[in-house]
């Protein structure tokens, strides 16, 4: 071993001890939330259990603003369930969707006091994270802080809480749900463009469908880092390719502005869809394709597979063929995405080294993967009390944890830390930035 990799490992391993140690002295009650993507590395799967509907709310916390039903972290095969099993410190995670989470982070939008009701997935949007503040202990978001959020934090209310920090977690694969009538095995590349541009329009040009019926796309109404990674993959992979032209998907968060609207209609989505509907949140999407005839949509895989909804490879390869651990480069500090998802400098934060970003282009090292992969962060602020500093650092830490001290994520998810490059780049952030 040479003796610069010596002096990573060794930085790297006190930094873990520091970290891991972190939450033992003092105990924190963590109340968050945001993306639908992680739900199930997270907080496990009780919440698809629960009755009259599926819980938005997963915790063992205790605070009378919650609306029932709420899920329980499964233990032990959560990543939120290992963080609460020593019994020093508990957790609350709200599925508002990433867009909600920024929103809270930020103090700006539509939803800004994390004190509002989580609810659940048929009384419509969260107003809150069911929490005893305004502001959220951390939010869990794939789509990334963005210059407009860094303004919006330095101008508004939570700027007290001195900077922000952002670190990746997990890659995630989506998948395409389908209804059970259908019976394709495998969508190209080629395909998923035709058919979210409507360029395919009827299942009778999809070989193997087994029907003749017009498509159904199933897409998210809410602000979503799925749909951001979708998106961005469309933009990425069709614009200029297949018949489309240049500049046809644009990558974002909505899934109505990231597709042509129909000339004159502004708001429309996909000037030609046979049918279309939208829905909130991935276990919503999912659920609404399990239920509609002749539909496909768009949503994390371990989603998918929880809820036991048929699926096609893409390109001969499952989503749910990750490794539990993949090797990407370090992440870029201190920078954020354009509106052409190129990154650039975030401007007007101090410590802007502490926002970590993956490019959405990185492939993953190694033999041939799932093409269409999804990066998902945890987010918060730098000014933090003791315990909570304590209790984010530690909770951060099983992320790059040992295999015998984390759980195996669930299939369709990877841990990001096989380079020991990224390992220490991450190390070193949730040590300094969280204060």
């Amino acid at each position: 071993m040479s003796s610069d990799l010596q002096k990573l490992v060794l930085s790297f391993n006190l930094l873990a001890a520091l970290a891991l140690a972190g939450g033992s002295a003092n105990a924190g009650d963590l109340y968050g939330g945001g993306a639908t993507f992680p739900v199930q590395s997270y907080v496990g799967y009780d919440f698809l259990t629960t009755l009259p509907v599926d819980a938005r709310l997963s915790r063992n916390t205790v605070n009378p603003v919650a609306t029932t039903p709420i899920a329980n972290l499964t233990p032990p095969n959560s990543l939120f369930a290992r963080f609460i099993a020593n019994g020093a410190n508990r957790i609350s995670y709200c599925q508002s969707g990433s867009g909600i989470a920024l929103s809270l982070l930020t103090g700006s939008g539509s939803v800004t006091d994390a004190r509002g009701e989580c609810g659940n997935y048929v009384t419509g949007n969260p107003l809150g994270y069911s929490a005893p503040s305004i502001a959220p202990d951390y939010i869990a978001t794939d789509i990334p802080i963005n210059q407009a959020n860094a303004t919006a934090f330095v101008g508004g209310p939570r700027a007290a809480r001195g900077s922000l920090w952002q670190i990746p977690t997990l890659a995630g694969s989506i998948a395409f749900p389908r209804h059970a009538a259908l019976n394709f095995p495998n969508l190209t590349t080629q395909q998923i463009c035709q058919v979210f541009s409507a360029r395919i329009t009827n299942w009778s040009q999809i070989p193997g469908s087994a029907s003749n019926a017009p498509i159904h796309v199933v897409y998210r109404q809410d602000s979503s880092g799925t749909t951001f990674a979708f998106t961005s993959f469309l933009s990425r992979a069709c614009n200029g390719n297949f018949g489309l032209p240049p500049g046809y998907f644009t990558p974002g968060p909505v899934f109505a502005a990231a597709v042509p609207a129909v000339p004159g209609q502004p708001g429309t989505v996909a000037p030609t869809y046979a049918a279309s509907s939208a829905t909130s949140g991935d276990p919503g999407l999912v659920a609404r394709v399990n239920a509609t005839v002749n539909t496909v949509g768009y949503a994390a895989f371990a989603e998918v597979a929880a809820q036991g909804v048929e699926y096609p490879t893409v390109n001969g390869i499952s989503p749910g063929s990750l490794p539990a651990s993949i090797a990407i480069p370090a992440p870029l500090s201190g920078q954020v995405l354009n509106a052409n998802n190129q990154p650039v400098p975030v401007a007007g934060l101090s410590n802007p080294h502490c926002l970590r970003l993956v490019n959405p282009i990185t492939r993953p090292a190694g033999a041939a993967m799932y093409p269409i992969l999804a990066y998902t962060y945890l987010a918060g602020y730098r000014s933090n009390s003791v315990a909570n500093r304590d209790a984010l650092r530690n909770l951060l830490g099983y992320f790059l944890a040992t295999q015998a001290n984390r759980p195996a994520p669930p299939a369709g998810f990877a841990y990001l830390d096989v380079s020991l490059a990224y390992r220490v780049s991450l190390q070193n952030a949730i040590n300094t930035c969280i204060l």
